[in-house]
């Protein structure tokens, strides 16, 4: 029993402790100096395994000092201790949103996709109908460079949307995509592959305008791709088969714009023309003790 008293005592320091240093580490993050501070942050989880706060707030201050974009070693390494800790805090945590969406955007800015896929893929095979997870993981796909994966993802989101804004919303998707793949490759993708994207897109944009015939965004997109596809025919009589097809959907865009212009409700008098714009938030911050 004395050894048995002994050993708890020693916990209970070593837990007082442990949370002393996650006091000093927030000083120190608070001064910004978040080296110290993930110092202080290990040392309390080497006192106190299970303290969680200590895994939150390392995790915060390691993403402050993760730079995105920079390929060293160094950044890597401290973009994996900052994933690494966030997880450890989502373990018993799970539903903290603010959490999962620093720890997503540390993955995809880190380059570290597979993590941010086995996550997601995870949370989508518990909620298989949640449109904004299978839309997050289409759009990590697509960050990843995988674009006919986020396409494959896409479908699923019109599978799951259950009205028909929803669907329209999930095709638009599509034929975006499709359409900044062959706007931003106008030198490189041609041909075939070229004709093939454009029909991935125009089909869904067909679809979509099945739902929502006037829908301005979609009518305007499908002459983009019309006009888009045109640039990957050698014949000049195909080229301009298309071109005319892309015609039609701007002529009919241009009659869209002018009925939605007069439809508009005139400005109220006396108006500043909108509320004030809400302020950003701070991002996360590091927890007591």
């Amino acid at each position: 029993m004395i050894v048995l008293v002994a050993v708890a005592f020693l916990g209970g320091c070593d837990e007082l402790s442990a949370r002393q240093h996650v006091q000093k580490g927030n000083a120190q993050y608070g001064d910004q100096d978040y080296k110290k501070a993930v110092e202080h942050y290990e040392s309390a989880m080497k006192l106190a395994p299970d303290l969680d706060v200590a895994y939150h707030n390392a995790g915060i201050a390691y993403s402050r000092m993760f730079a995105a974009g920079v390929e060293t070693a160094e950044n890597k390494a401290i973009a994996a201790k900052a994933t690494e800790n966030l997880a450890r805090w989502l373990e018993k945590h799970p539903k903290d949103v603010k959490i999962r969406k620093l720890l997503t955007g540390l993955w995809i800015d880190s380059g570290d996709y597979p993590k941010a896929l086995a996550y997601w893929t995870k949370e989508h095979e518990a909620n298989p109908k949640a449109r904004d997870i299978i839309q997050l993981i289409a759009g990590i796909h697509l960050k990843s460079g995988d674009w006919r994966t986020a396409i494959d993802w896409y479908r699923k989101d019109v599978d799951a949307a259950t009205d028909a804004p929803g669907k329209v919303s999930a095709y638009q998707s599509i034929a975006n995509l499709t359409f900044g793949k062959l706007f931003n490759s106008r030198d490189k993708i041609m041909g075939a592959e070229r004709t093939e994207i454009a029909e991935i897109g125009l089909e869904a944009a067909e679809k979509a305008l099945e739902l929502d015939p006037n829908n301005l965004a979609l009518t305007s997109i499908s002459a983009g791709l019309w006009t888009n596809r045109s640039t990957a025919h050698g014949p000049f009589w195909a080229a301009t088969l298309d071109r005319a097809e892309g015609q039609v959907f701007e002529q009919r865009a241009r009659v869209l714009r002018e009925e939605a212009k007069k439809n508009q409700p005139a400005p109220a008098k006396g108006g500043t023309g909108g509320g004030a714009p809400a302020p950003s938030g701070a991002g996360e911050k590091p927890s007591g003790s």
